[in-house]
């Protein structure tokens, strides 16, 4: 198949012999934040904030009953109103965050190279995971335009969680341009997922943790390590000898602006290329994976806090 007319704009840039300037795209779980804080503090903010809402509501409970004097309702009346109030505010504020976005957004991530870049017979890739795989390596396939594995390679992570490797000897077979599409996947240490039911020798062909419970050749809910993967898709081009890559990104044009949060727009989207970057990167990622697999226990607090408030008001029903 032809390229493209994007592609051959493309050509142009890659010339053999012009240097290459490298520069990766950040994701905005990849943007420089802050490390999450410890949830004993997180638990002491919320109690203080229960606290203090519970104080709030019985102080305009009593301003209510004062300006109600003389009213069908008395002054326990209106605090339990106030506390059930309150219940329901912390069982929509926990639904909410139990619902916010999704768990291990990345946890395996290909950062060279890019969507849509021209490698070159000396290509490499790299990237980072922030979840423990077992093994601790990652397995890399390159297909081409119909689909077929044209390589694969099994690459070593290193102590600071990031693998990189020259793919030299990937493209030998292909003499013309041509799409690929490059997937690094992992299975990881830690994540696991349930299964209903799965045949024994299904089974067998993956990574299970635990069977559960056996009917025949059948297992009912047995749990598996989680795999993920991550995919690039990239145009090879037989003339091209550096060992880097030309990414298709428009790097010219103006900014659009963050009217709420305009601190949040000082970085730029586009960084020059390095393995100290990326391991930053990755620093990052995992900060904001850690706040993302909190949620489950925002939203167990939020339901402790609904419980405390619904105390007061069942209390007052059985003894009126």
């Amino acid at each position: 198949m032809p390229p493209k007319d994007d592609d051959l704009k493309l050509f142009s840039d890659a010339e053999e012999g012009k240097i290459d300037e490298l520069r990766l795209e950040l994701h905005k779980e990849e943007r420089k934040t802050r490390p999450p804080p410890a949830m004993w503090k997180i638990v002491v903010i919320m109690i203080s904030i229960a606290l203090v809402l519970a104080a709030l509501a019985i102080g305009l409970a009593k301003i209510i009953d004062n300006a109600d004097s003389g009213g069908t309702r008395d002054f326990s009346d209106w605090v339990g109103i106030m506390f059930l109030i309150l219940l329901g505010l912390a069982i929509f504020s926990g639904s909410i965050i139990g619902a916010w976005g999704g768990q291990r957004n990345i946890p395996i991530r290909i950062v060279s190279p890019g969507d849509a870049s021209v490698i070159g017979t000396g290509v490499f890739v790299s990237g980072y995971v922030i979840e423990d795989c077992i093994d601790n390596e990652i397995e890399l396939t390159i297909y081409g335009k119909t689909k077929e594995v044209i390589y694969e390679q099994t690459i070593p992570i290193n102590e600071d969680g990031l693998f990189y490797s020259e793919l030299s000897e990937a493209f030998t077979d292909i003499k013309k341009t041509e799409n690929v599409s490059l997937e690094a996947w992992i299975v990881s240490a830690k994540s696991t997922e349930l299964k209903f039911v799965r045949r024994k020798k299904k089974l067998d062909e993956l990574n299970v943790k635990k069977y559960g419970l056996k009917i025949g050749s059948l297992q009912f809910f047995p749990i598996i390590y989680k795999d993920f993967s991550d995919k690039a898709k990239a145009l090879f081009d037989p003339k091209r000898k550096e060992k880097g890559y030309i990414e298709k990104v428009k790097m010219e044009g103006g900014r659009t602006t963050n009217i709420f949060f305009p601190e949040k727009d000082k970085d730029d989207k586009y960084v020059p290329f390095s393995f100290e970057k990326i391991a930053e990167m990755r620093q990052n990622a995992i900060y904001f994976d850690i706040k993302r697999r909190r949620r489950g226990y925002y939203s167990l607090i939020f339901l402790a806090m609904a419980i405390l408030f619904a105390l007061y008001p069942l209390i007052d029903v059985f003894l009126s």
